[in-house]
């Protein structure tokens, strides 16, 4: 795990809650669900990858109301692939095929 990624996309995600979560009830909930992980995040605590299934939010932010915020959905991802062990060498190789077309 990268921590120094981990918390720069830990900070990012806490940054955009907060932002959206005085305007929005699922991001303020999604902000509270979070909040105990990105704390650990930016603590440097979290020292192994958590298991996919582990980091809360994903429906609210690919199901619902979230998924308008494009910002808001694209930090969750980033974050997410930190927490999980970051990019894998398929994500890489797909980001790569992708940037080439």
């Amino acid at each position: 795990m990268d921590q120094q990624q981990l918390r720069a996309s830990a900070l990012e995600l806490g940054q955009l809650l907060a932002r959206h979560a005085a305007t929005d009830t699922e991001a303020a909930g999604l902000r509270s669900a979070l909040g105990p992980l990105l704390a650990q995040a930016m603590a440097g605590a979290l020292t192994a990858p958590l298991a996919w299934g582990e980091i809360p939010g994903a429906r609210l932010v690919t199901e619902g109301g979230l998924r308008r915020s494009p910002e808001l959905e694209q930090a969750y991802a980033r974050f997410r692939i930190e927490a999980t062990g970051g990019e894998s060498p398929a994500l890489r190789k797909l980001r790569g095929d992708m940037e080439s077309s």
